[in-house]
């Protein structure tokens, strides 16, 4: 990926003028802006002020900040190094960010000063042998992009070694303690996002990403580099915040999760036209249920592409506005067909296929599956298998090529002698128009467990708890029927934008307490 993103660079380079006064804008964020020129050869600076100060094959970089031009910069230099890179989550309490950090043997510690609490990079980087560097200052450790300023600008010839610890990620932690998640320096490993490709036609492309650098933050990055665009980033999502950055610079794709889609096409400022410039909104990281998508289609047009994808693999299916088109409630239930170069099985407990529309577990291979969990070869021997992988989620697959995925296999609920998938209850719920959110989940008790759903209204809608019933009783078991509705502002959510069952467990039984 390092490869094909820099030479993009380099392809758009005006080499009779490395000023950036003729080669056009690249990357862009509310503090820096760089021309392809600056970014090429920030990037080989870059590296060289890294292994001037000790990193290299061997060695592991651990990246502490929001999504940024510098960060992206940043990761490719990195990766010219032959070091490993791991990013720290800003959500996640301190101690699991020093726990992680030392976990994947961090040798530096890389910290943006503007959106990070010094307390923090300086817990992580009191790990034992740890050398802290900073994207900017003023700020705690020596800002790398500062003493890179000074060194030659000539291309930098990749010291990564093959088989080498390359990128750790981490899971987004819905079975349990998230893992982290290792894919190893190859010499020709797939550019990530061909499937963008389609996507990325019809003029000018500026792509907006917000929060994270994650993996398809960084194929985005290149994506948009390789098809002649600009690359937009904002170091955290609010409506308001992305409404702006598309007015101001005609942004036309964006990625977001599915909550924060529902944010933007919530605010008055996108019924006012705010966001007429967008050709392609790209929904990740979480499911985008059928009602939303109605809901986000009414507001922006055909425009939306919701995605399926996960840590260990890479992206795996998008739903095109071709597809739902008609609104088919088995298409616009489902997360879409597998993307080029992206393979589905689904397969019962033994490993066999099981035939079209029966559920399963859902098997996978794509171009950018991971190689294994850092030091963890009892899980990845669990989930890795003859080049596929089981991604723990349960679903089924039609004649069609639709994916539609239930959830997480260790999510199933058994309630009342029946097997009941929190989608099978929020999908129907959501479908009520003073319903903006809703997640169900189980509460085990000495009698068994019991089914109970969050339900988070819209602003200034009045619904009741017969009428959610009302609604689920022709269309759901009656053993599956929620024992109880919590009216809540909103549904918690996970760091990596995932429901959070162990927080909804904590309301209810808060609430279950005070009744007593």
């Amino acid at each position: 990926m390092t490869h094909t993103a820099l030479a993009a660079l380099a392809d758009r380079t005006d080499r009779t003028d490395r000023t950036g006064r003729t080669d056009r804008i690249v990357l862009r964020d509310d503090r820096d802006t760089f021309t392809a020129g600056r970014a090429l050869d920030t990037v080989h600076r870059l590296a060289r002020a890294l292994c001037d100060r000790g990193l290299g094959p061997g060695g592991t970089a651990a990246l502490m900040g929001p999504v940024s031009t510098r960060m992206y910069l940043l990761l490719r230099a990195i990766e010219l190094t032959g070091a490993a890179q791991v990013e720290l989550p800003l959500a996640l309490a301190v101690p699991d960010q020093v726990g992680l950090a030392a976990a994947c043997r961090a040798t530096h510690v890389v910290a943006d000063p503007a959106a990070t609490d010094p307390a923090a990079v300086r817990s992580v980087a009191a790990l034992p042998g740890v050398r802290l560097l900073a994207l900017a200052a003023p700020g705690p450790g020596e800002d790398v992009f500062a003493a890179a300023e000074a060194l030659p600008a000539e291309p930098f010839a990749s010291r990564a070694r093959p088989g080498d610890p390359g990128r750790i990620s981490l899971t987004g932690g819905t079975t349990g303690r998230a893992k982290p998640v290792l894919r190893r320096h190859r010499p020709l490993r797939p550019f990530s996002a061909r499937w963008l490709e389609p996507l990325l036609t019809g003029g000018p492309v500026r792509m907006l990403k917000t929060d994270r650098l994650t993996g398809l933050g960084l194929a985005l990055g290149d994506a948009t580099l390789v098809c002649g665009g600009e690359f937009t980033t904002l170091p955290e999502f609010t409506p308001e915040a992305a409404l702006s950055a598309v007015r101001r610079l005609g942004v036309t794709h964006m990625v977001i999760a599915p909550h924060q889609l529902r944010g933007l096409v919530e605010h008055p400022g996108a019924a006012e036209g705010g966001l007429a410039s967008l050709r392609c909104v790209i929904s990740a990281t979480a499911a985008t249920g059928p009602a939303l998508l109605k809901r986000a289609v009414a507001v922006l047009g055909p425009i939306v592409h919701p995605t399926y994808g996960q840590t260990e693999s890479g992206n795996i299916t998008r739903l095109s506005p071709d597809d739902y088109a008609g609104w088919d409630p088995a298409v616009t239930r489902s997360c879409g067909r597998p993307v080029p170069g992206a393979h589905v099985e689904v397969r019962d407990p033994q490993g066999r296929t099981l035939p079209e529309g029966r559920r399963g577990h859902v098997w996978v291979r794509t171009p950018q599956l991971m190689d294994e969990y850092l030091d963890r070869p009892e899980d990845t021997g669990r989930v890795l298998r003859d080049g596929l992988l089981d991604t723990g989620d349960i679903g089924y697959q039609d004649a069609r090529g639709f994916l539609t995925v239930l959830g997480r296999s260790g999510d199933a609920m058994v309630v009342n002698g029946g097997t009941v998938f929190a989608s099978e209850v929020d999908t129907v719920l959501q479908e009520h128009p003073g319903v903006r959110e809703a997640a169900t989940f189980d509460v085990h008790g000495d009698g068994g467990a019991t089914l109970h759903t969050a339900v988070a209204p819209r602003p200034g809608a009045d619904v009741t708890e017969g009428e959610l019933r009302e609604l689920l009783a022709p269309r759901l078991d009656p053993r599956h029927m929620p024992s109880s509705f919590m009216f809540v502002s909103r549904i918690p959510l996970t760091y990596a934008h995932e429901r959070c069952p162990t927080t909804l467990r904590h309301w209810h039984a808060a609430r279950a307490s005070e009744r007593t």
